[in-house]
């Protein structure tokens, strides 16, 4: 195929080609499926836009991206919002299993989406890409700035208790011992208490108000994309919980929550062994356990001994957002 790509904005008739391009790709993650986009934009009150890439009218590739509606002054859009990590470019995978044919491949997707992107006059572009996108010179080469971020992904084998830390093994066996159970229990009520309270250790209130947070479970839940499991203690309190999302490739630990009096009991760990263990059951080979960017977050998933990968943000500044930056800069 050597055919112009044409970039356009996907209707509605055109998500159920997104969505079947994001589950083949290796940068498709279900915060590129349409049911999170849409939802998303929604819930915080922006556009979604969902750009699709043709060439010779077969889908190639595409971008997700949100556009915020406060700004009167500004053309803005980001690929990530509250509550979504990453999104961005796709790429549609190919037979060929050589480097320089990979690499035209995403090289000229990208290229496409540049050049929509520029005649759309955006005066800001952020994008927060998945892992799957390892290579974003496309971009540098044509002056966007760059800023690599971290996740960690875990692979899921049968030896993962031998390769966890010792103090790791030793809060599972200790929350075995103090008579924790672990079970899948969705309540959004429940878990935006929780949320409430893991924020208030930190001395702050969540990044995202409870509607964002009950819309985005209730979403999940309906459409069967993840699962929220707690820990409770031998007198039925809820000591824990985490949601996990799950496309047609990866697992993803999405949100974590705890109570700060049951923070020694082991409740965590033993909750997160326990999800391990069913995803092992599921032939999920890995989970992405995201929290690589944040410290405290890191030294925790650190323990389980996963692996440190990165992901790749680009950025486009015009001159109208680098001046009303600099004039909020001095304001300020």
């Amino acid at each position: 195929m050597n055919g112009k790509i044409e970039v356009r904005r996907l209707d509605d008739g055109e998500l159920s080609a997104w969505d079947a391009l994001v589950a083949d790709s290796v940068q498709g993650t279900v915060f590129h499926t349409s049911d999170w986009l849409l939802r998303t934009a929604a819930s915080l009150n922006q556009n979604p836009i969902i750009l699709g890439c043709y060439e010779d009218e077969e889908l190639i590739g595409g971008c997700s991206l949100l556009q915020p509606k406060q700004y009167k002054w500004l053309k803005v859009t980001s690929s990530i919002a509250m509550l979504t990590p990453y999104g961005g470019v796709v790429v549609g995978s190919i037979e060929s299993t050589k480097r320089r044919e990979l690499e035209l491949q995403n090289n000229k997707v990208i290229a496409a989406i540049q050049e929509y992107l520029t005649q759309q006059r955006f005066d800001y572009v952020n994008l927060i890409n998945s892992p799957g996108l390892q290579d974003i010179r496309p971009f540098t080469q044509n002056g966007w700035n760059s800023k690599v971020y971290y996740t960690y992904i875990l692979p899921i084998n049968e030896n993962l208790f031998d390769k966890i830390s010792k103090n790791a093994r030793r809060s599972i066996r200790k929350a075995q011992k103090l008579g924790i159970d672990v079970m899948q229990h969705f309540d959004p009520e429940l878990y935006w208490e929780l949320t409430t309270d893991t924020f208030r250790k930190h001395k702050s209130p969540p990044p995202f108000s409870k509607e964002h947070l009950v819309s985005m479970l209730n979403m999940i839940r309906d459409k069967n994309i993840g699962e929220m499991w707690i820990a409770k203690t031998s007198s039925e309190e809820i000591a824990a919980a985490e949601i996990i999302l799950k496309d047609t490739k990866n697992i993803y630990r999405w949100s974590a929550a705890s109570l700060k009096e049951h923070l020694g009991s082991g409740a965590v760990s033993l909750l997160l062994w326990e999800i391990f263990n069913d995803i092992r059951d599921r032939d999920y080979t890995s989970i992405n356990l995201m929290a690589g960017n944040t410290a405290h977050l890191s030294t925790f998933i650190a323990s389980y001994n996963p692996d440190l990968v990165p992901y790749y943000g680009v950025e486009l500044q015009r001159i109208k957002y680098r001046i009303l930056k600099g004039l909020k800069s001095i304001l300020s």
